[in-house]
């Protein structure tokens, strides 16, 4: 803390997501009288070029999302020059292979504090045992290296602790939180389709995230055959890319649904365009607190959130789409109750105050730094390649 302010160090795999969002949102709006923020994430996605534009510091490293032994070993020599060169109080890791890498690093180059967030668990179901088995031990392994945890629901803090990752005074429940725009207006809904070319008529479902194996957007697509049988009017947006975009499209066309479906690519302007969907859909195979969930809940948009099943997920749709009343009581009830849980504000005050606990206690043995209590963004622009 050279200059009174404590000095973080984000690490995230890259901004793409839920944790891409989640780590602008921190970098942004965290006290710049206090804390001193840096990114370092391997490039990639459109959010890349709002921490440009913002002016907040970062570097690039070259690691990629999926885990590529050179790549990987590249990005931690990118990590360790980092450190080295510009020494932090806390590094802050976000997802999995970022998580390992910077926890590791942090060790290596005697990083006071260490922070995780965990945005899903690298063991899960759909995995093969043998991977399963080893991805578990590893998240093991490594809280001798992880002074906090910070996971945004119980539900995962009882996971940690169920699958003997670590220990419950270690981990942090702070939800996600959004900036909540005002509810739409009458005129919301009107705009929205009409930007999308969309017809008065038609019923309109809209899933939204990183075109991967995660997000089971082929099990929804394959759901959608059923839907339009006995909803015609139904129409389904994909908004988002990533790797299966090419295979997704060909399942499309598959399924028959040539004319059903569309796939939008990356947006920047989903809040405007969500208050012209009729509902909302998150397949996930795995998924801690998508992020999207709030912003569909702040647009006033009902939601079909399920463990996927393409018959139970179609019979889902099908209800909802058929029950007009049904959908605005869900969507009346939805934003009432994220505007009553899920503020910014309150999430960056508790970030505030539990990096603030943590930076005022001694250097952490790790796994022996006791649990916080209560605690007590210009910056230089530019990054590095």
């Amino acid at each position: 803390m050279s200059d009174g302010r404590i000095r973080i160090l984000m690490v995230t795999t890259s901004l793409g997501g839920g944790a891409g969002l989640h780590v602008h949102q921190l970098a942004h709006y965290l006290d710049p009288e206090r804390f001193d923020v840096r990114l370092a994430f391997a490039p990639g996605y459109p959010r890349d070029r709002w921490i440009e534009r913002e002016g907040i510091p970062y570097t690039h490293m070259r690691w990629r999302r999926t885990l590529h032994p050179v790549a990987t070993i590249q990005g931690a020599r990118d990590l360790l020059r980092l450190l080295e060169r510009e020494p932090v109080d806390i590094l802050h890791a976000h997802c999995s292979i970022a998580g390992v890498i910077g926890r590791l690093a942090a060790a290596w180059r005697h990083v006071p504090h260490t922070v995780f967030s965990v945005h899903a668990l690298a063991s899960r179901d759909y995995q093969p045992a043998w991977r399963k088995r080893a991805f578990l031990e590893i998240e093991r392994g490594m809280d001798r290296f992880t002074d906090r945890y910070i996971v945004f629901t119980n539900a995962l803090k009882n996971q940690l602790i169920a699958r003997g990752i670590s220990r419950p005074d270690k981990i942090e429940v702070i939800p996600h939180g959004i900036e909540i725009p005002p509810a739409p207006g009458a005129g919301a809904r009107e705009r929205a389709r009409q930007r999308l070319g969309l017809t008065g008529g038609e019923l309109v479902v809209a899933a939204a995230g990183r075109l991967e194996t995660q997000k089971g957007l082929v099990h929804l697509i394959r759901a959608f055959p059923g839907v339009v049988a006995r909803v015609p009017s139904a129409r389904l947006l994909l908004l988002g890319d990533g790797p299966l975009r090419a295979s997704l499209e060909h399942e499309a066309a598959a399924q028959g649904l040539n004319g059903a479906v569309r796939f939008l690519g990356w947006r920047e302007d989903v809040t405007e365009l969500l208050p012209g969907m009729d509902l909302f859909c998150l397949p996930s195979l795995w998924e801690t607190f998508g992020y999207v969930l709030l912003e569909a809940m702040a647009c006033k948009v009902p939601i079909v959130a399920s463990a996927v099943d393409p018959v139970s997920l179609g019979d889902a749709l099908v209800g909802l789409l058929s029950d007009p009343d049904r959908r605005s009581a869900l969507a009346t009830s939805g934003r009432r109750y994220m505007e009553s849980s899920y503020g910014l504000s309150q999430m960056i005050h508790r970030y505030e105050a539990a990096y603030a606990a943590l930076a005022a206690t001694e250097r952490c043995a790790h796994a022996r730094c006791p649990a916080p209590g209560a605690a007590t963004a210009p910056r230089s622009a530019g990054g590095e390649a």
